[in-house]
């Protein structure tokens, strides 16, 4: 019985570390679909940043396709993320890295982190 409900909290512990957040639009027809599904886990004080940048680069790229969302606010977010050092990508060892010593932001860090899942992450050729 001890160990059914050490599971149970185990499972909760891990569930509520967990962040999420979903994009909807609206077609031509008015028709609503799933745009964006997302989900982060990790440290939900940062998790909450990363999963704001994926649904911010979703909603505008719905829109330049001609769709229409209801959350607006999603295109004012500026995404733009501090480049990675000279000669290298953004990883999740390096981000976490930069983190921890001070040189990210809380949303810095958020944001690269989804900019690293969503594939978007390119060695940074400084001239």
């Amino acid at each position: 019985m001890k160990l059914t409900k050490l599971l149970i909290l185990f499972i909760s512990v891990f569930l509520a570390a967990c962040t999420t957040g979903q994009l909807f639009y609206v077609d031509s027809q008015g028709k609503k679909h799933l745009g964006c599904d997302v989900e982060f886990v990790g440290l939900p004080s940062v998790d909450k940043f990363a999963v704001e940048y994926a649904l911010s680069l979703c909603a505008k790229s719905f829109v330049k396709k001609g769709y229409q969302i209801n959350e607006t606010y999603l295109l004012d977010i500026d995404t733009s993320i501090p480049d990675a050092p000279c000669g290298m990508m953004w990883s999740h060892e390096l981000a976490k890295q930069m983190y921890s010593s001070g040189e990210l932001s809380k949303k810095e860090y958020g944001y690269i982190v989804a900019h690293i899942d969503l594939g978007l992450a390119v060695t940074n050729e400084c001239t």
